[in-house]
């Protein structure tokens, strides 16, 4: 459990695991977790066309006159959260933040959460990003919901693609610390300054994560130490891909682990933060837009893995997303998201992307 107040020793720390989200990832620090491509390098499957003064973008125009198509619905109103990064104890700062979240987010949403209502729509309400997500909606209700005017404009959703891993990559074997490791002189740090991540919980938004990896088993924040496991509050399956536990169909979410804080407890420090403990959430199973920012919205406040007692006491300290596009966008759900992330005093890093991805 973070302590009230980040000591100088643990600052150092989280300025080293970004070292360890862009560089480890850079440099390969786990072939021993798997050939995984450096960073998911997702691409959108339609380009967002440039604003217009219309509030219904159009892109979405296109789709919702050919048919129903769902669509982001984006509210003007935007949390003060200025306040709570001046609050010292971990557990009420994370509460302020939750609580200012979502208190915009409700007063902003909710005639137009009423309307849906009314009508019976299926949608999906945000307080992380001031935002809604309307499943099958029509270009009438698109247009009724924009006359709204807290409303800021009506996005397309977004689909988002998976490389296809390279199963032909040669393994290497594990050696006491891997070349990506020593390359960036994360093993100074350990020897010079007695700092391995200690007391610092690590997360990662990804495909996934395989608990039981000989690599990251022991780091793995719900492993009881006797065998047993607790997934609650460590574990988020946006996906409903990998029920109970966590898992990783993918491979990547694995291998960005490892770079984090890999070591397989026979000598082998594979990540570049050894000492740290890891949560995750796998938005990126799918890497639809909506688990990407259900994703990001739970770290804020972590839940039981039946989604009850959200709890923000339990959010991690660092966050590693290693994932882009290659086509840029106007929507600003995941700066919306970081923001937050820092409000609470989380330290969001992003992968710089080695393939052309930004």
């Amino acid at each position: 459990m973070p302590t009230s107040s980040l000591s100088a020793r643990r600052r150092r720390l989280l300025a080293f695991a970004m070292v360890s989200g862009i560089l480890g990832l850079v440099f390969g620090t786990t072939p021993a977790l798997g050939a995984a491509s450096p960073a998911v390098a997702v691409t959108a499957a339609h380009a967002e066309a440039e604003s217009s003064d219309d509030k219904i973008r159009p892109l979405l125009e296109q789709r919702l006159a050919e048919g129903t198509a769902s669509f982001w619905v984006r509210f003007d109103s935007r949390a003060d959260l200025s306040t709570a990064r001046a609050i010292d104890d971990w557990a009420e700062r994370g509460r302020a933040v939750v609580s200012e979240l979502r208190h915009v987010a409700d007063a902003a949403q909710r005639d137009v959460r009423a309307q849906l209502d009314a009508q019976g729509v299926d949608y999906d309400a945000f307080w992380a990003t001031n935002a809604i997500r309307v499943t099958g909606g029509t270009q009438a209700l698109a247009e009724q919901v924009a006359a709204e005017p807290e409303v800021a404009s009506l996005h397309p959703t977004r689909t988002y693609e998976e490389p296809e891993l390279d199963g032909t990559a040669q393994m290497q074997a594990a050696s006491s610390v891997e070349w990506g490791v020593a390359n960036i002189n994360a093993d100074d740090v350990w020897e010079q300054h007695g700092v391995t991540g200690q007391d610092v919980v690590v997360a990662n938004i990804d495909t996934g994560v395989q608990f039981d990896h000989p690599a990251l088993v022991n780091a793995y924040r719900g492993n009881n130490g006797d065998g047993t496991f607790t997934h609650d509050y460590n574990w988020f399956d946006a996906s409903a891909t990998c029920p109970g536990a966590p898992c990783d169909g993918n491979g990547h979410g694995t291998h960005t682990m490892g770079t984090m804080v890999g070591d397989d407890g026979v000598g082998n420090q594979i990540g570049v933060a050894p000492g740290a403990k890891w949560i995750t959430a796998n938005g990126c199973a799918t890497c639809s837009d909506a688990d990407l920012i259900e994703s990001g919205q739970w770290l804020l406040a972590p839940t039981r893995v039946d989604g009850s007692d959200a709890d923000p006491a339990m959010r991690p300290n660092v966050i590693n997303s290693s994932w882009g596009s290659e086509l840029p966008s106007n929507d600003r759900f995941m700066q919306d998201i970081t923001e937050a992330w820092e409000a609470e005093g989380m330290f969001g890093v992003w992968s710089k992307g080695n393939i052309g991805a930004r």
